[in-house]
C-alpha cells in the first residue's frame, strides 16, 4: 500500500515519455543552422568532435558575451547565423555598376562593445555568417568558382569550395587585410583589433557538416583555431536564453508530472506520520504492566532453567556489570567478585549463594557511586 503513490508517479512519467517520444513536434525539433549541437548537413557537430579530438576541449557560448568574461586566449566562433531579412543590406560588391570601395557607404561598426573588449584584450572572433545587418555576406553575380588567395595568411589553406560564391559587405572591410577574393570581392578577411583579430567569412557552409571534408575546408578550420580554445557562439542561435528549470518543465510538459509527485510526497508524508492501531491513553498507569513483565520473567525463568542455573547465570551477569564498571577484563572482574564473596563456594544452596551474589553487586553499586 505504501508503494502505491511511487508506482503511480513511475506509470505516469512513462506515459509523458511514450507520449512525448511520439509527439511529431518533439521529432521534427533541430538546433539552428551553425549550431554546433546540430548533427545535420547545417549543423557544425562535426567541426566541434574534430577540435575535441586535436586540442582543447570545445565549450559553449550561451549566455550574452558581456556576462561570459571570455579568456584572451579564447577564439569565438559564430557561424551561420540567419539573416535579418526585414533590414537592408549593402550593395553588392560584385556588381559592375559598384563602384571603387572608397566611394561606397560606410557603415556602423559591425560588432558590439562586449565583442571589441574581447577581441581588444587578445581574443580571436570569427565571424562565418550569412546576415547580421552590415556584417552579413552578400551574393556575387557572375561568378561560380571559388575564391583564390591574396595573402599568405592561413598556411596550408588553398583550395575552398563554397556552395554559391559570396563576398563581404563594406563594414568587414574597414581597416582588414583580405585574404581570399571573388575577383575584387573579398570574401575571407582579417582585421586587427587591439591584441586580438577578427575574421570575417562570407561563406560559413565550408565549416559546417556537409562541406568540412571538401577541400581545405578542414585546414581553415584548424588554422582558425590554432593555439586557442574554441567556443561555439550558441547565444547567437538563441540557445540558452530563457531556459530556465520551470521553462524546461513547461517546454516538456513535465508541470503535471510534478504535481503528481508532490501530491504523492503528501500522501507519503500522511501514511507515515498516521499511527496503527487504537491511539495510547496518556493517563493510564503503566507500572502495572512493568510489575506483570517481571512476574511472567520470573515464570520463564523458573521454568526453563534449574535453580543453580539461575544463580550461574546472575553470577556471569554481575561479572560483566562490574568490569564495566572498573573497566577492567571480565577475569579480573571474576577474581574481584570472588575476593568480595568468600562464602560463596561454600554455601550450601542456590538461595544463599543468591544472597550473597546480591549483597557483593550492591556494594559494588554503592562503592562506584560513591567514587562518581
Amino acid at each position: 500500500m505504501r508503494w502505491t503513490p511511487l508506482a503511480a508517479f513511475g506509470l505516469f512519467a512513462a506515459i509523458a515519455v511514450a507520449w512525448l517520444a511520439r509527439d511529431p513536434s518533439v521529432r521534427l525539433r533541430t538546433y539552428p543552422s551553425g549550431s554546433s549541437l546540430e548533427l545535420g548537413p547545417s549543423g557544425a557537430s562535426l567541426a566541434r568532435a574534430y577540435l575535441q579530438q586535436t586540442g582543447p576541449s570545445p565549450t559553449s557560448l550561451t549566455v550574452p558575451l558581456a556576462q561570459a568574461a571570455l579568456p584572451p586566449s579564447a577564439v569565438l566562433l559564430r557561424l551561420d547565423v540567419e539573416a535579418d531579412r526585414d533590414q537592408p543590406q549593402e550593395p553588392l560588391l560584385a556588381a559592375p555598376d559598384a563602384g571603387p570601395p572608397a566611394a561606397r557607404r560606410r557603415p556602423r561598426e559591425a560588432f558590439s562593445e562586449a565583442e571589441d573588449a574581447f577581441v581588444r584584450a587578445g581574443g580571436r572572433l570569427v565571424l562565418a555568417v550569412r546576415g547580421e545587418r552590415e556584417s552579413g555576406a552578400l551574393a556575387v553575380r557572375g561568378r561560380r568558382s571559388g575564391p583564390h588567395k591574396v595573402s599568405p595568411l592561413l598556411p596550408g589553406v588553398v583550395d575552398l569550395r563554397p556552395e554559391a560564391p559570396r563576398a563581404l559587405p563594406a563594414a568587414a572591410l574597414i581597416d582588414a587585410q583580405p585574404v581570399f577574393e571573388h575577383g575584387e570581392s573579398p570574401s575571407i578577411a582579417r582585421r586587427v583589433v587591439g591584441k586580438g583579430e577578427v575574421w570575417w567569412l562570407a561563406e560559413p557552409e565550408m565549416l559546417l557538416n556537409a562541406k568540412l571534408a571538401e577541400g581545405d575546408h578542414l585546414a581553415l578550420l584548424l588554422a582558425l583555431c590554432a593555439g586557442r580554445t574554441p567556443v561555439f557562439d550558441e547565444a547567437a542561435h538563441g540557445l540558452g536564453a530563457d531556459l530556465g528549470p520551470l521553462d524546461l518543465l513547461r517546454r516538456w510538459g513535465l508541470g503535471p508530472a510534478l504535481l503528481l509527485g508532490a501530491c504523492a510526497a503528501l500522501a507519503g508524508f500522511w501514511r507515515r506520520a498516521r499511527t496503527v492501531g487504537p491511539p495510547a491513553d496518556p493517563y493510564r498507569d503503566a507500572r502495572s504492566e512493568s510489575v506483570e513483565l517481571v512476574d511472567s520473567l520470573a515464570a520463564l525463568y523458573r521454568r526453563a532453567l534449574k535453580p543453580a542455573e539461575a544463580v550461574e547465570l546472575y553470577r556471569s551477569r554481575v561479572v560483566r556489570e562490574v568490569a564495566l564498571t572498573l573497566g577492567i577484563p571480565e577475569k579480573r572482574a571474576g577474581a574481584i567478585l570472588l575476593e568480595r564473596t568468600p562464602g560463596v563456594e561454600a554455601a550450601l544452596g542456590p538461595a544463599e549463594r543468591l544472597s550473597i551474589l546480591v549483597q557483593a553487586c550492591e556494594r559494588s553499586r554503592d562503592e562506584h557511586r560513591r567514587r562518581r
